[in-house]
């Protein structure tokens, strides 16, 4: 993946750093696919115009397709960077995946081993990478992948409430679950040695022993999609 900042008069280097890339390939018997690669533009100009105005990205020539959405390692990325196109997807995957619970269900498998399945095959779609997305998910969307844990569970519990099934099998909603995997992520992170240390703050000089005190500052943002991004997000929430 090759990416670049630019404002608005900045001049675009993408391009000679895609020719290395290119020239490296070639020079270690590989070749980039032109076909499979994508740009998306990610930009919140109010020049509706502005998009048309950044030329095209060649590989070998060719131009590489503008997409609204592109999938990075599993996750959809938009241009809008909301998470609609994300969620859409994984609903589906997971959707498909309750196919194979209701298979099992009618060839008489117990409720328990029906909850372990549920557990391993289906939830993990829902839960996939989600520090990256879930501090930025609006509720409608939360509920959307509700929906595919409520279909499964009351598969295996016909007749019981959602909030029944959840306290009778001990299981947490996806919400809470989502909310516990972006703490232990940053946990991670707080420590040194982790890759992704670096995009943390300095830590404050604490001179008192107050309690519940901020280990890291609290950032300064101006706009919610960064405040809910998930450094900020967790500086705010999970110190």
């Amino acid at each position: 993946m090759l990416f670049e900042k630019c404002d608005r008069n900045d001049v675009s280097v993408i391009q000679e750093s895609i020719d290395i890339a290119a020239r490296w390939t070639e020079q270690n018997d590989m070749k980039i696919n032109s076909e499979k690669s994508k740009e998306i533009i990610i930009s919140f100009a109010q020049d509706g115009n502005f998009r048309s105005t950044i030329p095209n990205i060649k590989i070998d020539g060719r131009d590489i397709a503008q997409v609204c959405h592109a999938k990075l390692l599993g996750v959809t990325i938009s241009q809008d960077l909301t998470w609609n196109k994300h969620v859409d997807n994984i609903v589906k995957k997971a959707g498909k995946r309750l196919y194979m619970l209701y298979q099992l269900k009618r060839a008489g498998i117990t409720q328990k081993d029906l909850v372990s399945v549920y557990v391993s095959v289906v939830r993990p779609v829902l839960e996939y990478a989600c520090p990256v997305w879930h501090t930025n998910l609006p509720q409608y969307l939360s509920d959307n992948i509700k929906v595919i844990q409520k279909r499964a569970l009351k598969c295996i519990f016909p007749g019981l409430g959602y909030a029944e099934i959840l306290r009778r099998v001990n299981l947490d909603t996806l919400n809470v679950r989502r909310d516990s995997i972006c703490q232990k992520y940053f946990d991670k992170i707080k420590v040194g040695t982790h890759r992704l240390n670096y995009l943390l703050p300095d830590k404050r000089h604490i001179e008192y022993n107050i309690r519940q005190q901020n280990v890291y500052p609290l950032p300064v943002t101006r706009t919610n999609r960064f405040r809910n991004s998930f450094i900020p997000w967790a500086l705010y929430n999970c110190q």
